[in-house]
């Protein structure tokens, strides 16, 4: 299902890397086309960038911008899961300005639509010890993210080409320190947003944590032992049963996408497809993270509610 595609220095390379890697997506859209069904909207999933400033990553994440704008039949919209920039967490304004420059500076090749969430690392907190002065900041916390992402709130929804996306904020801690939630309020939101959806529009949810997956425990087990490892609530929503019941009771939910872990994984559970989508930094671009090479993957999402995800994986050091 992946295809593992070298991410070479040459542009015209790099393209024809985007063009190989939609092979099954066209058998797809081939079977989808012989029943009349037509494809809604071509999606880039890009997730866990964790752009630093400095010449190698934003080459690389360059690169994959520039793999996704110039395909043949490219996408219309990216999705971004979280985590775009380094880390935002116990650093001065100074270093995260930085970073959002960086950003900016590469974004600037991008044409197509892009989409974002919250990830843990793109909530700015001052060092220890928190002045007063840089709390009162107007961009502190989870401000700043939004601002430079152009995010209209930290959650929010939009409909585009026959399907409606939500943008989930996983970045809240649970009271009794249990993991990730959305909490009582975006809960009821997301349950409001999908009670008032037309049951015949399919729903694409993403948000930077997973809602279900296999990575978060596969990720637990490579470094613990078995009998130590718990419940990942921070590597996996810790209000996973109360999202569940959502979307099973909302049968047009169809997909969900996430980052966090640097895994992927893709679990088709109680009719949704959760898929975890990698990085593209891989290893906070150090290589690989266990198995796991740098990636970013584009997904089909169909009239039906029916929807194809493939994964090109890449090196940048090739």
């Amino acid at each position: 299902m992946n295809n593992r595609r070298s991410f070479i220095k040459n542009a015209s390379v790099l393209t024809l890397g985007g063009i190989l890697a939609t092979k099954e997506l066209d058998a797809f859209a081939k079977e989808k086309a012989s029943k009349n069904i037509k494809r809604s909207i071509r999606v880039a999933h890009i997730t866990d960038i964790h752009l630093l400033d400095t010449a190698m990553p934003k080459e690389a994440f360059r690169r994959v911008l520039h793999a996704i704008n110039t395909m043949p039949d490219k996408p219309e919209l990216i999705i971004n899961s979280g985590d775009s920039v380094m880390n935002m967490n116990d650093e001065t304004k100074d270093h995260v300005v930085s970073l959002w420059n960086a950003w900016n500076e590469v974004a600037a090749i991008n044409h197509v639509p892009m989409k974002a969430c919250i990830g843990n690392h793109d909530v700015w907190n001052v060092p220890q010890p928190e002045s007063a002065a840089d709390k009162s900041d107007p961009l502190y916390g989870k401000k700043m993210v939004i601002k430079e992402l152009n995010m209209p709130s930290a959650y929010y929804s939009f409909k585009q080409n026959g399907w409606k996306f939500i943008a989930l904020d996983s970045i809240n801690d649970n009271k009794d320190g249990l993991g990730y939630e959305l909490g009582e309020e975006q809960l009821a939101w997301l349950g409001n947003e999908l009670d008032k959806t037309d049951p015949s529009m399919p729903v694409l949810i993403f948000s930077h944590i997973p809602i279900v997956g296999v990575a978060p425990i596969m990720y637990y087990v490579n470094r613990d032992p078995i009998n130590k490892v718990r419940y990942p609530g921070y590597d996996q929503h810790a209000d996973l049963k109360k999202i569940k019941d959502l979307f099973y009771k909302h049968k047009n939910v169809k997909v969900a996408l996430s980052g966090h872990i640097h895994y992927l994984d893709m679990v088709d559970y109680l009719g949704v497809k959760y898929h975890c989508g990698g990085a593209v930094c891989g290893n906070w671009w150090k290589g690989s993270l266990d198995e796991f090479a740098p990636a970013y993957s584009i997904l089909d999402l169909y009239e039906d509610g029916s929807s194809h995800y493939e994964t090109t994986f890449y090196n940048w050091n090739s």
